[in-house]
């Protein structure tokens, strides 16, 4: 009973982040908001990329940058099966797991086996992702490439900048995502946006969603 209610305090918590996120998009001008998450860094030679779990156009973009010789070696994120997967798992329906496809979509661009890894397991967020990084690379300075989606970025850049401060953390948008500049005439677009000022809201107040 005490998890039940702690869970839907949180969850409603977050829905009221949520619905001043929306406030402050209103407040502040909707084109700013979405330019305000998508400061992209330029790529450099790194020690290795990392594709965030949640969309399949990041390992497209991760496979250019290994082509391109800014890393030799790609670690892909695990997420949690969620749970209408798990049903099929049960039921003895064969579904692909997402690491499975970007893997499979790595090696169909040009990315040899032998070079990717996954990161982590089950990871149910983009903190719980740092921290499987961290433990990967628990010793020195790295330098990664973490890719993921344009809205994602500023986020990303906050959480493994913080959990890896030894880091060099270069956050690169996936040009296979492209996001609209008029992104609230996009049904999408603006979900992303509004979820994604919430969820910054929600990390900087102590929440890992």
């Amino acid at each position: 009973m005490f998890i039940i209610m702690h869970c839907a305090k949180k969850c409603g918590l977050f829905l009221l982040i949520v619905f001043f996120a929306g406030i402050i998009v209103a407040a502040t001008g909707m084109s700013y908001a979405g330019e305000w998450l998508m400061v992209a860094d330029r790529p450099q030679r790194a020690d290795a990329i990392l594709v965030l779990g949640g969309n399949y156009a990041r390992s497209f973009h991760a496979a250019d940058l290994y082509r391109k010789g800014y890393a030799r070696r790609i670690y892909v994120s695990v997420p949690a099966r969620e749970d209408q997967y798990r049903l099929l798992d049960e039921a003895g329906i064969a579904f692909p797991r997402e690491e499975e496809v970007v893997q499979q979509v790595l090696v169909k661009k040009g990315v040899p086996a032998s070079a990717i890894e996954y990161l982590g397991r089950d990871l149910i967020s983009t903190a719980a992702e740092a921290q499987a990084a961290r433990t990967v690379f628990a010793k020195g300075a790295p330098k990664l490439l973490v890719v993921t989606s344009p809205y994602h970025l500023r986020r990303a850049r906050m959480i493994f900048s913080d959990t890896l401060p030894a880091a060099d953390i270069r956050v690169i948008a996936s040009s296979y995502d492209p996001f609209p500049s008029e992104w609230w005439k996009d049904q999408i677009a603006a979900r992303n946006v509004l979820l994604e000022l919430a969820k910054i809201i929600f990390y900087k107040i102590g929440g890992r969603f």
